[in-house]
């Protein structure tokens, strides 16, 4: 299911958030669904923003039952798909409007994990960008802090690791393969589009397992591997941005909500 069309006007007649920092600073709302406008040249869309930890989130991914399928084409990645009604629904908001989101650079990533057991942890990255679909929606980070460890570059044995950093990597669904993976496509392995290297050590939309630990032909679940391991499917996800001056003047949470 695509997210709702929108029209350029409603409410408000104009829209002058350019994300949910700037909602926060202007009116300090509760968290919810709202229209932002990262560029003029763009028609408003809707997000969810995460007003608590700190508050000023704009969320780009959210899993949180499995009733959303990750495992789809290019354009519905481009596009974004899944349900924004309530705070439980799962989306991905769409590679165009992560990448008018972040394609500057001056946003933090901050990834908030839940496993079976309820226990909560996080990643956060600075200088998170993503380019646009000319480049493949290529992923770029900078410096990692929190407690979930850095999947993201690989672990801590990211030497040895064959899937390696996906720093630098363009994004791949099953029918446009732009990993390098010489054996198969890892978004056909793997079961949701992402930026794979060959696979991955973090994966946040794989197979939505129930119960945490699976078993399967290939490591396909909602996989943080530095926190809970290849063969661990975590619970609820939640990636969510904001500026890094907002970060820097607020300090950051601890956790997803539950």
């Amino acid at each position: 299911m695509t997210l709702p069309a929108l029209p350029s006007t409603g409410g408000n007649l104009l829209v002058h958030d350019r994300d949910c920092s700037e909602l926060f600073d202007r009116i300090r709302p509760e968290s919810g669904f709202y229209r932002i406008r990262p560029d003029t040249i763009l028609e408003p869309f809707l997000v969810y923003c995460d007003m608590e930890d700190g508050g000023g989130w704009t969320v780009v991914q959210k899993r949180r039952n499995g009733k959303v399928d990750f495992n789809r084409d290019w354009m519905d990645y481009k596009n974004g798909f899944g349900h924004l009604k309530l705070n439980n629904d799962e989306f991905w908001l769409g590679n165009d409007h992560i990448h008018s989101l972040l394609h500057r650079g001056e946003k933090v990533m901050k990834i908030d994990l839940m496993d079976w057991d309820g226990e909560k942890s996080y990643a956060i990255y600075d200088n998170f960008r993503v380019a646009d679909e000319k480049d493949k929606y290529r992923l770029y980070f900078g410096m990692y802090s929190g407690r979930a460890g850095d999947a993201l570059s690989g672990g801590s044995n990211m030497v040895e690791q064959w899937s390696a950093s996906h720093s630098g990597m363009p994004f791949t669904t099953r029918d446009q393969d732009n990993d390098r993976y010489l054996q198969g496509n890892c978004a056909v392995e793997n079961k949701g589009g992402w930026w794979f290297n060959r696979c991955h050590s973090a994966n946040l939309n794989g197979k939505f397992y129930r119960g945490g630990k699976y078993t399967a032909k290939h490591d396909n679940g909602v996989v943080w591997s530095t926190w809970r391991g290849l063969w661990y499917s975590l619970r609820h996800i939640s990636m969510k941005v904001r500026p890094t001056t907002f970060m820097d003047s607020l300090g950051s949470g601890s956790g997803p909500d539950s």
